[in-house]
């Protein structure tokens, strides 16, 4: 009986931390924490529409380089052929604020 009562006040323990980390987790798409926390290096173009949408646009040449317009004016700008080549935070002057990937 006291294994199993201590093993229901474990798990309990685990679900209420695991749902504490989710909570912390950013969902604002437009935000650059959003993209810190869920960009990866080798993300396809799907999986990159599906986490933050269509981008607002492609100003490559060459490459593709999407950008997505973040609510705090910033952009975040995407380099990417058949995977994703580099990612950067720039701010409304086009100056880099950090590089993501």
């Amino acid at each position: 009986m006291g294994k199993f009562l201590l093993a229901i006040l474990l798990s309990g323990l685990l679900l209420t931390a695991c749902k504490k980390h989710k909570e912390n987790e950013p969902t604002d798409k437009d935000s650059i924490e959003y993209f810190n926390a869920n960009l990866k290096a080798d993300m396809k173009y799907d999986d990159m529409v599906s986490l933050f949408g269509e981008p607002d646009g492609d100003r490559g040449s060459g490459i593709h380089i999407y950008f997505y317009t973040l609510s705090d004016g910033s952009s975040v700008y995407i380099g990417y052929v058949d995977k994703i080549l580099y990612a950067r935070h720039m701010s409304q002057a086009g100056q880099l604020l950090h590089n993501i990937i």
